[in-house]
């Protein structure tokens, strides 16, 4: 009977440490390197802006609502919206641009 005892203890403490190993590898990052193929490097994206994210053609784009095939893009506090994946990017007055075209 104390075999068992001791055997259940060992399960309830193997999962308890596996499941708080999960909510670890789970955080959300704090910010996010926007995507973008213009040169000119982005800000990071705000972590309120970090949801709806997932992969596309290997980088990690968050869409924060904007719809599929759209990226949020972040330039500042008024500079913020939806551009499609790698499009937008922030001119040189700080203002959010969406177009194929590389800057």
């Amino acid at each position: 009977m104390k075999t068992l005892m001791w055997l259940a203890a060992l399960l309830v403490a193997l999962a308890t440490t596996c499941m708080a190993a999960e909510r670890v590898e789970r955080r959300q990052p704090q910010a996010v390197v926007q995507f973008s193929y213009n040169w000119v490097g982005m800000p990071l994206l705000p972590r309120r802006y970090v949801n709806h994210c997932g992969y596309h053609n290997g980088r990690l784009t968050c869409a924060d609502h904007c719809g599929a095939d759209y990226q949020i893009y972040y330039c500042s506090e008024t500079a913020t919206g939806c551009c499609h994946v790698g499009q937008g990017y922030c001119d040189r007055t700080g203002r959010l641009r969406c177009s194929p075209a590389l800057f």
